[in-house]
């Protein structure tokens, strides 16, 4: 934990926690915390909304110290706090920061995380959200880990936050400065001259792409498509990211898959959402990837204003809980399917296989 200067120009402030000076005076204290910094496996999170709202508030004069999870005791005598909540079930440690800094500091708090907490926040705190992206420093210029050239979805898909955070029409900023990871949601819906713009612009900054990291869109995935972007994704070897979230995707992608059948299945990393549909259609899904050569990712749908209660998970149709939801994602995520069917998986002894129904005998008699 430091002060830090902007990471467009590369530099850092004092490890020793000296603040900047003009004519004499202190000048404003901030404190960034990512309160998203570890996901619930415990990996490391990077924020990009933080990051930029570290640099953008140097470049307003404010001496910033930057933190990822709970500062503790530190920094008590920040003059701004600003919380940054990447997830929804981070929101109860953004909670209790800002109820022990409220009294001492202005506090802001927002991100993606809270587009759906508003009233939750409100209630516990007395404060108010920034909902939505943050004009302010969206479009902070920086060498950052991610980037996005465009921001919305035309899908509209009603379990995204995508629709309701960034809009159903694209927005694009064409000065957007290439990095390692291109976070833009729907990359193969965007106009094919833009999509070539992005590509050059990684081609000008000679900066390899290592994840396209919210991916493509079956639907308006064409050949063309796939011959544009491939030189890019095969220097690097990335993923090609998609997803098959409903049955009705099926032909969709199973015509993307065919495109891509000389992708290796390693690189055809298909996100996979269960829990908006009965088991056995979601069993059905994930396989059907694992068929047409790829790889499922499945993720449990969980609500938007979820704050990290499993008890509190409503569950639909035949699931019954969201461990349930969860031992699926794990059979299927740490490539169980590989070794043994569902149908005998079995993460606790002392309970019985939870998806044993499945076994062919099972659901056919």
């Amino acid at each position: 934990m430091w002060p830090y200067g902007p990471t467009s120009a590369g530099a850092m402030g004092s490890e020793s926690g000296d603040c900047r000076y003009v004519k004499g005076m202190q000048i404003m204290k901030a404190l960034v915390v990512n309160c998203s910094a570890r996901s619930t496996s415990g990996e490391r999170l990077y924020n990009l909304g933080a990051q930029k709202l570290k640099d953008w508030l140097w470049c307003q004069g404010y001496c910033v110290t930057y933190v990822d999870g709970d500062p503790g005791m530190w920094e008590l005598d920040a003059d701004l706090v600003a919380l940054s909540v990447i997830f929804s079930w981070h929101a109860p440690l953004a909670r209790e920061i800002a109820l022990r800094m409220k009294n001492r500091a202005e506090v802001w708090c927002g991100g993606p995380g809270m587009f759906a907490l508003a009233s939750w926040w409100r209630k516990e705190t007395c404060l108010e959200t920034v909902r939505g992206l943050d004009d302010r420093f969206d479009k902070q210029r920086g060498r950052y880990d991610m980037t996005f050239a465009s921001r919305g979805c035309p899908v509209n898909c009603s379990f995204c936050i995508v629709p309701r955070l960034e809009g159903t029409h694209f927005t694009f900023d064409p000065d957007f400065i290439p990095a390692p990871k291109l976070c833009d949601n729907n990359l193969s819906a965007l106009p094919a001259d833009y999509q070539d713009h992005i590509i050059e612009r990684y081609r000008a900054y000679h900066q390899p792409l290592v994840d396209a990291n919210s991916g493509f869109e079956p639907r308006y995935f064409t050949e063309e498509t796939y011959q544009r972007w491939k030189p890019l994704l095969d220097e690097t070897r990335a993923y090609w990211r998609f997803a098959l979230d409903e049955t009705r995707e099926l032909e969709d992608v199973r015509c993307m898959m065919t495109i891509l059948k000389e992708v290796s299945p390693s690189r055809k990393r298909v996100y996979c959402l269960v829990g908006n549909e009965p088991i056995q259609a979601c069993y059905e899904r994930a396989m059907k990837i694992i068929e047409w050569g790829g790889e499922p990712f499945c993720q449990f749908l969980l609500p938007l204003n979820w704050l990290g209660d499993a008890k509190k998970v409503k569950s639909r149709y035949d699931w019954t809980s969201y461990q349930q939801g969860r031992d699926f994602c794990r059979y299927f995520n740490r490539y169980g399917w590989r070794s043994y069917p569902i149908w005998h998986y079995q993460n606790r002894k002392n309970e019985p296989p939870p998806f044993a129904f499945l076994c062919p005998k099972t659901w056919q008699g």
